[in-house]
């Protein structure tokens, strides 16, 4: 009977320290990557709005591509097997898409244009808004190691690309 009252409190102990070391941690995480590109936002910006031409350079929709689970590509709405990306507002320094995973989950991501001269700043970023489970809040730890690397090929991929075409 000591076992088990020993099992049960160590078990209630144990989900009430995980819970307040959840509660520490943000319920908004912005996974962030930037690059410089010798070129006007108007060079820019026919590469990332049109999402057909995503599979030159977003090494997501690549991804995907390779794995022959892209079903749908048009200018504004792209389905892989995994996600759903939706163009949800076009500004002229802005281009701001939804991604919906097939479990319901969805979250933002914007490309932010900074000009200054003859070098534009593209800043990419995606917006994750948590529930307060303690998993969801501890599994957004490793978003930036996730997603971060693909991201910066991506931005590479496209400053090549654009650099090149001009």
């Amino acid at each position: 009977m000591k076992i088990i009252k020993l099992v049960l409190i160590s078990a209630v102990v144990l989900f009430a320290l995980i819970m307040a070391l959840s509660v520490l941690l943000p319920s908004h995480v912005r996974i962030s990557r930037a690059i410089d590109i010798r070129a006007r936002p108007e060079s820019i910006m026919p590469f990332v709005k049109d999402m057909q031409k995503w599979k030159e350079w977003n090494q997501f929709i690549r991804q995907a591509d390779s794995m022959k689970t892209l079903t749908i590509a048009t200018s504004n709405f792209i389905r892989t097997s995994q996600l759903e990306i939706h163009l949800m507002d076009l500004r002229p320094d802005t281009i701001h898409t939804e991604w919906k995973q097939p479990n319901g989950k969805i979250f933002t991501s914007d490309f932010a244009f900074i000009n200054s001269g003859e070098v534009t700043t593209l800043q990419w970023y995606f917006d994750f808004h948590l529930q307060w489970y303690p998993w969801q809040k501890f599994q957004s730890i490793i978003y930036d190691k996730q997603m971060g690397p693909s991201m910066e090929k991506s931005l590479e991929n496209l400053r090549r690309l654009v650099e090149t075409s001009q």
